[in-house]
């Protein structure tokens, strides 16, 4: 599957009914949402042009469960399962996942995106995926009775649907041993969900203190100038990457912190220190442009790219940018301006040419007011979109193969930034 880009917008096409619905935004099951909006629950580095529902619960011995939905009004959906370390196990992407019969997938490239009849049935196995994967399943990478953790994903839900893409979230089914089907209440009733969101734990305060706070570390530490971006393989070698300068060898990439399968991640660490002003530029690939209601979905670079500020010890996002609100020139180049809202150049808007996200007053959430994390995102590259942070293999070689795509890293003041006029 390639990523997806393109596609007109058709105007003389209605809006679904389901658009003006008030979707509940939890179930007995679906918790959450998680997100950056003020009503969700910020953990995990969300994305702005995202919105995350979490689910823990165990299947009896004997049971089968389901998941019937409607597939989203918007750019991508999925479904992960985790492993114990919070790292994702299996995921089951939108374009991979059977319509019911009568129904269409609107996320096959070519799709009538608005087709009425979009239902399709997933079921969850507690067991690791096979060899030969059956249809329409998402394994967990558990055992019956064991407790199984399930995010569901909806990114860049359609202009005038609600985050769940104007279809409200799967509803539950679970089959007994016994034959007996179960909906609803008696559905959860039997798995015995968690009635909160799955929390993505913190580093413990004190070993982040101490990676933190070494004596005699440089000012602006662990941030370095000019910038560099470093592709995220595992948790502790990302800690040994940022904190120790121990760098190299071939580490597993295993993302915790409950990421996405369906996306790759470079970071980079940025300090005031440096100046109150960071500059990207880079060049934007090609995705949908899909918000804007658009009839399908055809092959792009990639499915989705976001760029966002976060608070390392937090995992908050402050801000993000997804691909369709960056402006880019004539030959697809963009600049983002990152600083505190109080720092924010007057020129660093879409009117003069550049892009703008917030850097957070709270620094890195743990009372270093000077930190700031960058998450750039790549989401469901095209086998030939070879600059596509998937395609990186060991570490130190992400400028070689994300090329032009990888943005440089500067530092300025406002009045420097302002100096430079509008375009």
């Amino acid at each position: 599957m390639s990523g997806c880009g393109g596609g007109g917008i058709d105007a003389s096409q209605p809006l679904p009914a389901s658009f003006s619905v008030a979707h509940a935004m939890t179930s007995c099951l679906w918790q959450g949402p998680v997100g950056t909006a003020a009503n969700e629950v910020n953990e995990a580095y969300p994305d702005s042009g995202a919105t995350y529902w979490t689910a823990q619960f165990q299947i009896p011995a004997g049971a089968r469960v389901f998941l019937k939905g409607q597939f989203a009004y918007s750019r991508y959906m999925s479904l992960n399962s985790y492993q114990t370390n919070n790292a994702p196990a299996v995921a089951l992407t939108d374009y991979q996942i059977a319509p019911d019969a009568g129904s269409i997938n609107p996320f096959v490239p070519g799709a009538a995106r608005y087709a009425a009849n979009r239902n399709y049935t997933v079921e969850i196995v507690p067991t690791p995926a096979p060899g030969t994967t059956a249809p329409n399943t998402l394994y967990a990478d558990s055992n019956y009775g064991q407790t199984i953790t399930v995010w569901y994903r909806v990114y860049v839900a359609d202009k005038g649907a609600d985050a769940t893409g104007g279809v409200g979230l799967p509803d539950l089914q679970v089959q007994q041993a016994n034959g007996t089907v179960l909906t609803g209440a008696q559905a959860c009733n039997a798995l015995s969900p968690s009635q909160t969101a799955v929390a993505s734990p913190l580093l413990p305060a004190a070993t982040y203190a101490a990676l933190r706070d070494q004596s005699g570390a440089p000012l602006g530490f662990p941030a370095v100038n000019p910038g560099v971006w470093m592709a995220q393989y595992n948790t502790q070698y990302g800690l040994q990457c940022m904190f120790m300068g121990k760098c190299g060898g071939n580490p597993i990439r295993q993302v915790g912190f409950f990421a996405n399968l369906d996306n790759a991640y470079v970071t980079a660490l940025i300090s005031r220190a440096y100046g109150a002003v960071v500059v990207l530029k880079g060049r934007l690939p090609t995705t949908p442009k899909s918000f804007q209601n658009v009839a399908s979905l055809t092959s792009g670079q990639l499915r989705y790219w976001s760029m966002c500020t976060n608070e390392f010890y937090t995992q908050k996002a402050t801000s993000c940018l997804y691909d369709e609100q960056v402006p880019v020139d004539a030959q697809g180049n963009y600049t983002i301006v990152v600083s505190r809202a109080a720092d924010k150049p007057s020129n660093a808007t879409s009117a003069c040419g550049s892009g703008f996200i917030t850097w957070s007053d709270s620094g890195d959430g743990a009372g270093h007011t000077d930190d700031g994390l960058l998450i750039m995102r790549n989401m469901l590259s095209s086998p030939d979109f070879a600059n596509a942070i998937q395609n990186t293999k060991t570490p130190g070689d992400e400028a070689s193969v994300v090329g032009p795509y990888l943005p440089s890293i500067t530092y300025t003041t406002t009045a420097a930034y302002q100096a430079l006029g509008c375009k």
